[in-house]
């Protein structure tokens, strides 16, 4: 079915998948496949007047369920017209064509030129011809019997020669086409024919994961694990191919997936598990991604991961499936992705991969097999496809081919890299590579990967050691803030390193391969690899320990990050001169409980960037304390009571956050902080007054009070604060808004939920042009808001006439565990009054654990609450959910 060039409009479905290249056996991109030659899985050919609104119809729409993508022409050819140059491209690019052979087909000559055209593309390109005989026996489309002798007899009436010969190939045509096995409709059901078509199609269109070509030395690994496979051939099988980092396993994985995959009608390839399953967002992405795969549709969507444990098992048990879950990370991963695989369809086949051997004994009967690497030969070859485009080396470079392989020690990822890394690349460079590996001799593949760190500025070298050993999957623009404070130069930085394959952004988040990482800290360790006080960054803990206990800190330290230990770690005394001879610190992160401090702690370091410290246990800053070049403070937890102003006066300073912190009663000092951006203060409740110059903080974008119970009033904005973006006061004690709010006229979100003493808005609030949302619930005393005159700029309900409140269980819990809150009070809101429970943490007592109870008190003030006895959990109508307060990384 054929149609004008200019009105065209061409229907397909289905978007191609993409693979990520991982470490293989394969040379680099020169080699690699270039895009396939088909754009579109299926062209449909068929006569518009008699099935574009039913059976055409209807088959488009399963095959683009199906993720096939298929071309469908869907405008009929004025008369007339010859067939277009880009339907006949469209034919020419198509893998297969569906031809709707119906009644009135051989009537358009349009379509029996599509035909002739499909047939060349048959026997020219290996197109597959699929003939679907709608309503017509097969003998008539072979020999022009029945309507279609009919249609021929039009056909030939007034014909000239020219047009005789085109019926001559018209029906030679129709001849071969009535020839091919093809699906007769007869008296079956349309859904049930279509679904069989749909079927047939899917098993001629390879969904190949991309491995590259020149693939060397991998045939005695898949037959190894293809034994594997074949030693219980009846029963669903679960193979696991381990082995460290570049040694091929996905290469492995993915020639055993694609060589089996005419075998399953249901399949599937799951990449970077370990990287994807790090939340348990991801972890559902990968469930959908499967299911997707498996039972050929193009969206799924799972409310949690264990409906997805039952959709997989219940679905994997009709029919059998072939699954590869390529590094996997850990038994829980596999669990999800591959629960109880013993119950799945007989002949089943399950693939996995992993660093990690123990992460396949979550099922006893799965099989491993430890890859193996290349041998001299196979090494030789593979290095010379990266470093010369072929097989073999050139004639001078033959000896210094050899030194580079015998280097590599058969580890594929390396050869690779080495041989890119010197690809038109003059002898002396060579030479001087080789000399160079003579001095750090290549113990594992991080080393290998050093070459390209070797080829950065010192700046942009610094930045890359100051992300793999601190700021691994952190947000990036925490990262920029942090950095650029440094001195380092993010902006540029880290695209340099995304363009060197060193780092990589996705969605916000930086990330570095694990190897990459490894790669770092021996790259901080080499010069003195038993000597951490002379590293330029510390993160082990044992590594901090050994530092502090010897007092041998140095000058050569600038960062240090000492992350949670274990519960049976020992508390770890910092003496006062503990950071005595580290005066070229820019980084102090610790997020650890057992650390404490002497009251005469001192921290002589000028260029302190960011200084992170939860549950700091002093209650002032170190005397000494330089905050010259500090961007960041958060000090979560502490026992700090107040922030004075000798101490912290920085110019640099963009975010203090001092959540609960509950012995805090005054941050006056805050308003001379004039380039600061984030204040969060969350569960600071001893706090009674934010400072009366607030205004001063020209630069502020957010300040959140959220939880701080003893806060009364919001201080007079008595100057324009237009940057501010949001206020969060939530959950504190304030009866009322300054008319002067006004002049916070940039605020985008403005929440005062569980303020249970609020009564009023000013009338000010309502001239607030950029005001997006509003978070009332709660506010039980709260009246007369006029919600119209928000004139919709504002999340609002029609329905209830309120503004939309945050979703917010109230419930209490886990924050019992918390060594941080200690006979703490906090609001229960309520409809009608106020109530509040005592919680106090887990604390040690006589060498154990106690676990206090939670109590309700109800009608009493803060100061002094009456104490009931315990509620059960389940007594709890209301729930208060913590997580609104809680901690997060970067403020």
């Amino acid at each position: 079915m054929a149609s004008s060039s200019s009105s065209r409009k061409p229907s397909s479905s289905s978007s191609s998948s993409s693979y990520s290249s991982s470490s293989s056996y394969s040379s680099s991109n020169f080699n690699s496949s270039s895009k396939s030659k088909w754009r579109y899985d299926v062209f449909l050919s068929f006569r518009g007047e008699d099935t574009r609104k039913s059976f055409t119809d209807h088959l488009y729409w399963a095959l683009d369920r199906g993720n096939i993508k298929t071309f469908r022409d869907d405008e009929e050819l004025p008369r007339g017209e010859e067939i277009s140059p880009q339907l006949l491209k469209a034919i020419e690019e198509s893998r297969i064509a569906v031809i709707v052979f119906s009644k009135t087909y051989a009537h358009s000559k349009w379509c029996l030129e599509e035909l002739v055209k499909i047939m060349d593309c048959e026997k020219e390109k290996g197109q597959k011809v699929f003939p679907i005989f709608y309503h017509v026996e097969p003998s008539e489309v072979r020999n022009q019997t029945g309507v279609y002798e009919e249609a021929f007899k039009n056909h030939e009436r007034d014909a000239d020669e020219e047009k005789k010969k085109k019926i001559e190939e018209w029906k030679t045509a129709l001849g071969k086409a009535g020839k091919l096995s093809g699906f007769p409709l007869q008296d079956r059901s349309e859904s049930k024919f279509i679904e069989e078509i749909i079927g047939e199609i899917r098993r001629l269109i390879p969904k190949a994961v991309h491995v590259g070509e020149n693939i060397i030395g991998i045939d005695e690994n898949v037959q190894q694990v293809k034994l594997l496979m074949g030693s219980k051939s009846s029963e669903a099988r679960m193979v696991g191919i381990y082995g460290i980092g570049g040694i091929g396993k996905t290469t492995i994985a993915k020639v055993i997936y694609n060589d089996m995959l005419d075998q399953f009608k249901h399949h599937s390839f799951l990449e970077n598990v370990r990287e994807g399953s790090k939340d348990v967002h991801g972890l559902l992405q990968l469930q959908e991604k499967l299911l997707c795969d498996i039972l050929v549709e193009k969206n799924m969507k799972l409310s949690n991961v264990n409906e997805g444990i039952q959709m997989i098992m219940s679905k994997c048990c009709l029919e059998k499936v072939l699954i590869v879950l390529d590094d996997v990370g850990s038994p829980e991963q596999l669990n999800f992705l591959a629960p109880n695989f013993e119950s799945f369809h007989r002949g089943s086949i399950i693939i996995v991969t992993t660093r990690d051997k123990r992460s396949l004994n979550v099922h006893k009967s799965c099989l491993s097999y430890d890859a193996k690497g290349l041998s001299h030969n196979q090494s030789m070859e593979l290095f010379c496809w990266n470093a010369f485009h072929q097989n073999y080396p050139r004639n001078d470079y033959v000896d210094l081919s050899y030194r580079i392989v015998d280097y590599a020690k058969g580890l594929p990822l390396a050869l690779v890299v080495l041989g890119s890394f010197l690809f038109q690349r003059n002898v002396g460079e060579w030479e001087s590579t080789l000399h160079k590996l003579k001095t750090n001799p290549l113990k594992d593949i991080q080393k290998v990967l050093q070459i390209s760190y070797d080829g950065l500025d010192d700046e942009y070298k610094k930045l890359f050691l100051d992300i793999a050993c601190f700021f691994k999957d952190q947000d990036e623009t925490f990262v920029t803030r942090i950095l650029e404070g440094c001195n380092f130069y993010p902006g540029i930085g880290l695209r340099v390193l995304d363009e060197k394959c060193l780092i990589s952004v996705l969605g916000g988040t930086i990330r570095m391969h694990d190897l990459l990482q490894e790669m770092g800290w021996a790259i901080v360790r080499q010069n003195y690899p038993k000597h951490p006080g002379k590293w330029s960054r510390l993160w082990e803990y044992e590594d901090i320990k050994s530092v502090f206990t010897n007092n041998m800190g140095t000058k050569k330290i600038e960062g240090i990050l000492l992350n949670q230990t274990t519960a049976t770690a020992k508390p770890m005394q910092l003496a006062a001169e503990a950071f005595r001879k580290m005066n070229q610190l820019r980084l102090l992160i610790v997020k650890n409980r057992t650390v404490n401090l002497s009251q005469d702690f001192e921290l002589p370091c000028h260029d302190l960037t960011y200084f992170c410290w939860y549950g700091y246990t002093l209650d002032s800053m170190p005397s000494n304390f330089h905050a010259d070049n500090l961007v960041e403070l958060d000090l979560q937890f502490s026992k700090i009571k107040c922030l004075r102003t000798e101490n912290v006066c920085p110019r640099k300073l963009k975010v203090v956050n001092l959540s609960f912190s509950r012995h805090l009663v005054d941050i006056s000092s805050i308003s001379s902080m004039q380039y600061l951006e984030i204040l969060i203060l969350k569960g600071c409740t001893s706090l009674k007054s934010l400072p009366r110059n607030l205004h001063q903080l020209e630069y502020l974008r957010t300040l959140s009070c959220a939880g701080c119970l003893r806060i009364k009033s919001f201080p007079e904005i008595k100057d324009d604060m237009g940057r501010l973006r949001e206020l969060n006061l939530s959950g504190t004690g304030i009866t009322i808004l300054p008319s002067s709010i006004m002049h916070l006229h940039g605020i985008e979100n403005l929440d005062l939920s569980c303020c249970m003493y609020l009564e009023s808005l000013p009338c000010s609030i309502y001239s607030l042009s950029f005001l997006k949302t509003l978070f009332l619930n709660e506010c039980p005393y709260l009246e007369h808001v006029e919600y119209s005159k928000f004139e919709q700029r504002v999340m609002f309900d029609s329905n209830s006439g309120r503004i939309l409140p945050r979703s917010r269980p109230f419930l209490i819990e886990q924050v019992l565990d918390s060594d941080f809150l200690n006979e703490e009070t906090l609001y229960r809101p309520g409809s009608y009054g106020v109530a509040m429970f005592m919680i106090s943490s887990r604390k040690k007592r006589s060498g154990c654990n106690k676990r206090s109870r939670m109590s309700i008190v109800e009608g009493c003030s803060i100061s002094s609450p009456r104490k009931v006895p315990p509620l059960q959990p389940n007594s709890l109508n209301e729930k208060i959910d913590m997580s609104i307060f809680a901690p997060t990384e970067d403020g």
